[in-house]
């Protein structure tokens, strides 16, 4: 009788461990389910997609504050112009207060990229290399 028993423990404890790491795999920061059955390549193709996510983001962050920038020229130089007339010449100091807010938000480093540190992981857990 006790072999039977230990015949239907033994596969029901491997499922739940098996299991258990799955789960604990899907709960690692940056994971996606399916990423232990990624290859080497498809981690490199989703680690250069992340990648260039994060420079398009920081071109658009750019290109933002250079309009910015441009706006706060154009109004400090109608302010200029116009002899410090009231309302222009306070536009011209919130558009550049704002550009000095957003450069200062910018300048700080930005949050880790939790996907990136997964696909790092798994590249070097399959011992994956560059071609």
């Amino acid at each position: 009788m006790e072999a039977k028993v230990w015949g239907m423990v033994a596969p029901a404890a491997s499922c739940a461990a098996l299991w258990v790491g799955v789960a604990l795999a899907a709960d690692l920061p940056g994971a996606k389910p399916g990423d232990e059955a990624l290859t080497c390549e498809q981690i490199f193709a989703q680690g250069s997609a992340e990648k260039e996510r994060e420079q398009q983001e920081r071109a658009q962050k750019s290109a933002e504050l250079k309009a910015q920038g441009q706006t706060s020229k154009a109004l400090l130089t109608t302010a200029v112009l116009a002899g410090g007339l009231g309302g222009t010449a306070q536009a011209a100091q919130h558009s550049a207060e704002a550009g000095v807010d957003k450069q200062m938000a910018m300048s700080a480093p930005p949050p880790p990229n939790l996907r990136m540190e997964r696909l790092r992981q798994l590249w070097a857990q399959k011992h994956c290399v560059k071609k």
